[in-house]
């Protein structure tokens, strides 16, 4: 299990889940145009792009996309 904050709360989710899912199962709503649980991620509509920030920089990734790392 990984642990991470997503907009001030913490978060567990499993090693090889993304954001987006790690924030679905923690009832946190992420807007997604393309995303759909029984097809593989795409991220082409870019509704779900999130900020990310590891302490010295941030950047914007796609949610269904970017797999969930500590913190």
């Amino acid at each position: 299990m990984v642990s991470l904050t997503i907009d001030g709360q913490s978060v567990k989710a499993e090693e090889e889940s993304t954001i987006l899912e790690a924030a679905l199962s923690a009832n946190i709503y992420i807007p997604t145009l393309c995303y759909h649980p029984w097809l593989k991620p795409y991220g082409a509509c870019r509704l779900c792009l999130v900020e990310i920030n590891d302490g010295r920089r941030s950047r914007m990734v796609t949610s269904c996309t970017y797999l969930v790392e500590e913190g």
